[in-house]
C-alpha cells in the first residue's frame, strides 16, 4: 500500500537529514499514510470521507504499533503508543475510521524509502 513515504504529506523532515525506516517511528508517517489511504478511496468512488480520523496500525502479530488521530492538514495527534517502524511489524493492518464511525481496513506493506542514501 505505501509508495515512498518522503513523499507524503506529513512526513516532512524540516532541516533534518533524512532518517533510515528504522529511525522512524509511526507518528512520523501517520498523517501521509492517512492521507494516501482517503486518496485511495476517492478514486474507487466510495462515500467522501473527512478529518479527523483514527488510525489504528496493528502489526503482524497482531499487536498495537500506533494509534493516533490525524486531523486538517493531516496533522497527527497520539492516542497510544507509537513504535519504531521494524520490518516485523509487515504485513500490518491499518484500520483508519472517519467521524461517522466508519471503518476501512487497509493492508499496508513496508515502506519504500527514497534512494537518497538512507
Amino acid at each position: 500500500m505505501m509508495r515512498d513515504i518522503s513523499k507524503l504529506p506529513g512526513t516532512e523532515l524540516k532541516g533534518q537529514r533524512p532518517r533510515a525506516a528504522h529511525s522512524l517511528r509511526y507518528q512520523n508517517i501517520a498523517g501521509g499514510l492517512a492521507s494516501e489511504m482517503v486518496d485511495f478511496l476517492r478514486s474507487t468512488g466510495t462515500r467522501e470521507s473527512s478529518p479527523p480520523f483514527r488510525l489504528v496500525i496493528l502489526g503482524n502479530h497482531g499487536g498495537v504499533v500506533c494509534e493516533c488521530e490525524v486531523g486538517e492538514n493531516w496533522e497527527v495527534r497520539n492516542l497510544g503508543p507509537a513504535a519504531r517502524l521494524q520490518p516485523s511489524h509487515f504485513p500490518a493492518t491499518a484500520l483508519l475510521t472517519d467521524g461517522s464511525l466508519l471503518t476501512r481496513t487497509f493492508l499496508s506493506e513496508p515502506p519504500q524509502l527514497a534512494h537518497s542514501g538512507i
